[in-house]
C-alpha cells in the first residue's frame, strides 16, 4: 500500500469517527454520549452548570458613590415577598478642583435664658464659623428672641470684611422669648439672595420655642421649605432645656446634622467640624431617583422624606462633604411569578460634582431571583440588617424617651437592654453570612448601634420620686443625647 493510499483511509476514519460522537450528542445537554454495545456510557465530557448571575446588588459613581443592595438576593416564586432596598451614597475622599463657594447664614437664639456663658460661648463659636470660611464665602448673622434681628447682612468675605463681621458680633444681647422660626425665615431670606452657592443654616438655641411655630410638624414644614432651595439646617442643642424633637425633625427633614452639647464650652468645637465638613463639599444638589419595576410596590420609607408616585421615589439628599454617608431603606412588596430573574428597581443618582467641576451622574439596577425551591432561598443581606438595625435603634431610643419623660424610667431601660440583646444577635448572624470581603463593613454597620444603645440608658437611673424627670438634670441630658445619637444613625 503506498504513502497516498494510506493517509486517504486515514482520513477517512477519522470523519467517520468524528460523525459517530457528533451523531449522539445530547440535545438536551450539548454533551457527547457514545454508545458501546447498545448501552448508554457516561458522557465523553460535560459542559459545566453556570450559577446565575447574582444581581442583587450593585456600585456605581466616582464623585459621589452608590452602593444599592436588595435585602434578599433569592426569593420564593410562589408568593408574594417582603424585602429592602437600601441604596448607601458616600463622597468620595478628594478636592474639588473649583469649590463652589458657600453661603452660611449663623442663627443664634439671644432669648433671656442665653444671658451669661452661654451667649459668650455661642458667639466665640460664630468666630469660629468666620475665621474658617475662605475668601469669597459669603456669611450672615441673624439674632432672635421674639422676633430677629440681621446682626450681619450677607457679606463676601475677605480680608477686610472679616475682621469687621468678627467686631459686628459684640452687639449681640440677651432678652426676650424664643422664636425659632423666625430666625429660620430671616435666614432663607438672606440665602434667596443668591445663586449657584453651597447654601447652609446653623441654629442654635437653649430654649423651647415660645413664639411663632411651635409644633414639630410645623417645623417639619420649614425643614422640607429649606430643602427645596437647596439649603440644608444644622442644629445645635445648647444644655438641657431646648426642644429635642423640633431641633432635630429641622436637621433630619433638610438633611442637615443635629448635634446636642451639654457643656456651652463645647461650642466652639461643634462649629469647627462642621465648617471643616462643609469647607470639603464635592457635591451638591444631589438626588435619587428610584424607579419601580412593574407589580413592586413600597411598603414604608423609613427616616427620611421622599416624594413622587407609587412607581417612582424621588430623594433630595443635598451637600455632600469628602467622606459623607447619607442612606435611603425602603420596605418593598416583590409579587409573585415564574422562577428565574424578577426585576425589582432602576437608581439614578444626578448631582452637582464640584470635584469635576460638571454635572456628575451614575446609575444602577437590582433584580431578585425567584425560586421555587425553598433551600434556595437567601437570609437577610448582612449589610441591609445593619441598616435596618440602626433604624431599630433608632426608634428605641426616641421610645425610651417618652417612656422616661411619662416617668418610667425602669421600662426606659428594659426596653434599650431588649434591643441590646436583640442586636447582638442579629449582628452574630450578618456577620456569620456575611462575605469575607465585606465583614468589616458590616461590623461598621452594627458597631455605631451598639456603642449609642451602651450608654443610652445610663441616664435613666432610679432617682427619688420626689425628683420629677422634667427636673431630673443627668435624665434630661440623656434625652438629648439619645435623639441626636437617634438622628445621627439613620442619615
Amino acid at each position: 500500500m503506498n504513502l497516498r493510499t494510506l493517509m486517504i483511509l486515514s482520513a477517512t476514519g477519522m470523519v467517520a469517527t468524528g460523525v459517530a460522537v457528533w451523531t449522539t450528542i445530547d440535545p438536551a445537554h450539548g454533551s457527547a454520549t457514545p454508545t458501546v454495545s447498545g448501552t448508554k456510557a457516561e458522557p465523553l465530557f460535560k459542559v459545566p452548570v453556570i450559577a446565575p448571575v447574582d444581581r442583587s446588588h450593585f456600585q456605581a459613581g466616582k464623585t459621589l458613590m452608590v452602593e444599592g443592595r436588595l435585602g434578599h438576593a433569592v426569593l420564593p416564586a410562589n408568593v408574594d415577598s417582603e424585602t429592602y432596598l437600601f441604596l448607601d451614597v458616600s463622597g468620595a475622599n478628594v478636592i474639588a478642583r473649583n469649590p463652589a463657594p458657600l453661603d452660611l447664614s449663623i442663627v443664634i437664639d439671644r432669648s433671656g435664658s442665653m444671658a451669661g456663658k452661654r451667649l459668650t460661648n455661642a458667639l466665640a463659636a460664630a468666630r469660629t464659623a468666620i475665621q474658617r470660611l475662605r475668601d469669597g464665602d459669603v456669611v450672615s448673622v441673624v439674632s432672635f428672641n421674639t422676633g430677629t434681628e440681621v446682626v450681619i447682612k450677607p457679606t463676601m468675605i475677605d480680608a477686610t470684611s472679616r475682621t469687621r463681621m468678627l467686631g459686628q458680633l459684640a452687639s449681640i444681647r440677651a432678652g426676650g422669648d424664643t422664636c425659632i422660626s423666625c430666625g429660620v425665615d430671616t435666614a432663607m431670606r438672606l440665602l434667596g439672595e443668591r445663586d449657584g452657592m453651597v447654601n447652609r443654616i446653623l441654629v442654635l438655641s437653649d430654649g423651647q420655642p415660645t413664639a411663632g411655630v411651635r409644633d414639630v410638624d410645623g417645623f417639619r414644614q420649614i425643614a422640607e421649605n429649606c430643602r427645596r432651595m437647596g439649603a440644608a439646617v444644622t442644629t445645635i442643642g445648647v444644655d438641657v432645656s431646648y426642644d429635642e424633637k423640633v431641633m432635630s425633625v429641622l436637621a433630619r427633614s433638610s438633611n442637615g446634622h443635629h448635634f446636642f452639647v451639654a457643656d456651652p464650652a463645647g461650642l466652639p468645637a461643634i462649629f469647627d467640624k462642621e465648617m471643616a465638613s462643609l469647607t470639603r463639599t464635592v457635591a451638591n444638589r444631589a438626588e435619587l431617583t428610584v424607579d419601580l419595576a412593574p407589580g413592586v410596590f413600597v411598603e414604608q420609607v423609613f427616616d427620611r422624606a421622599v416624594t413622587g408616585d407609587g412607581s417612582q421615589l424621588v430623594v433630595p439628599l443635598g451637600t455632600f462633604s469628602a467622606g459623607d454617608h447619607k442612606t435611603l431603606l425602603v420596605r418593598l412588596r416583590v409579587p409573585r411569578g415564574a422562577a428565574g430573574e424578577r426585576p425589582v428597581a432602576a437608581v439614578r443618582l444626578r448631582y452637582d460634582d464640584l470635584a469635576e467641576s460638571k454635572p456628575g451622574s451614575c446609575e444602577g439596577h437590582v433584580a431578585a431571583r425567584l425560586s421555587t425551591d425553598s433551600s434556595e432561598l437567601t437570609p437577610l443581606d448582612a449589610l441591609v440588617s445593619g441598616r435596618v438595625s440602626a433604624t431599630e435603634t433608632a426608634a428605641t431610643l426616641e421610645e425610651a424617651n417618652d417612656l422616661f419623660r411619662a416617668g418610667r424610667a425602669e421600662e426606659a431601660r428594659g426596653l434599650i437592654s431588649r434591643q441590646q440583646l436583640k442586636l447582638a444577635s442579629t449582628r452574630r448572624e450578618a456577620e456569620a453570612s456575611a462575605p469575607k470581603e465585606r465583614r468589616d463593613d458590616v461590623d461598621k454597620s452594627f458597631a455605631s448601634s451598639d456603642s449609642v444603645l451602651g450608654g443610652a440608658g445610663s441616664g435613666f437611673e432610679a432617682k427619688p420620686t420626689s425628683v420629677a424627670p422634667a427636673t431630673d438634670p443627668v435624665g434630661q441630658a440623656q434625652v438629648r443625647q439619645n435623639q441626636a445619637d437617634a438622628t445621627k444613625a439613620t442619615e
